[in-house]
């Protein structure tokens, strides 16, 4: 017999999942594409920390506190490049630098 006993539920469309506007995903994928790392063997966990990076800010609310819960996503993703030494300091500065731009243009269109 099968049926949805036998089978784990799955988010569909209609539900009600976190998740950023698809602009914001689309500006996240291109920040990412473009740094150095992203076509070497650093692209899978610059990859892992995106989709993390993307999740967090899925999950920030649209309060008052907004942008600290995007600073907390932000400096998360940092800290892993940093400790995994993914990128340079000069690179790691300019995708902070595009990320804080990038939080500013989401907090401005709420």
């Amino acid at each position: 017999m099968t049926g949805p006993a036998e089978q784990p539920a799955l988010p569909s469309t209609t539900e009600d999942t976190a998740s950023v506007p698809g602009w914001v995903e689309k500006s996240v994928n291109d920040i990412f594409a473009a740094l150095p790392g992203a076509g070497s063997g650093s692209a899978a966990p610059l990859a892992a920390l995106r989709d993390a990076y993307l999740d967090c800010l899925a999950g920030a609310g649209r309060g008052e506190d907004i942008d600290t819960e995007h600073d907390a996503c932000r400096q998360a993703l940092l800290d892993q490049v940093t400790e995994r030494k993914l990128l340079d300091a000069a690179t790691t500065q300019a995708l902070a630098q595009r990320l804080e731009a990038l939080e500013a243009d989401i907090t401005a269109n709420l």
